[in-house]
């Protein structure tokens, strides 16, 4: 029984790490979320994924490590459900990031990046002229 609780608490722990690995690649300017750009900008990770199936997958961890903690606490069902049902909305977010589709321009960590720099033209899209310049290479991560 006390595995079952270190598995949940492993579980809400590297629920946590990754969506913190998400949130500074998505919002900051560090040197590990650069990092974590260009290996997704070098084909390793999709776009989708990296925007919509990494932080659906720290849920999934998250709501997986709840999900135990309320079966080690045997806490009424109507919980376990509520979880539940929420890992497997998470789940089919984390399969439509894996679909080649396109998802709206905020969706993305490089047009995340040009609107911290000010790279966004009138319309909001990037200017590539602009970012060409700012990044000091000819393509987008």
């Amino acid at each position: 029984m006390d595995e079952n609780i270190t598995l949940a608490i492993i579980g809400i722990g590297m629920g946590f790490f990754g969506a913190a690995v998400w949130y500074a690649e998505m919002f900051t300017d560090s040197k590990a979320a650069n990092l974590w750009r260009r290996m997704n900008g070098n084909g390793r990770i999709s776009r989708n994924y990296a925007a919509i199936g990494a932080p659906a997958f720290a849920c999934i961890f998250l709501l997986g490590g709840t999900l135990g903690i309320i079966n080690y606490s045997q806490l009424p069902r109507i919980y376990t459900r509520t979880v539940a049902i929420s890992i497997l909305i998470f789940l089919s977010f984390f399969l439509i990031g894996l679909l080649p589709i396109k998802f709206p321009r905020w969706v993305y960590a490089d047009w995340q990046y040009a609107k911290r720099h000010g790279l966004l033209d009138a319309d909001g899209n990037i200017d590539q002229e602009a970012y060409e310049n700012h990044a000091d290479r000819k393509e987008f991560w």
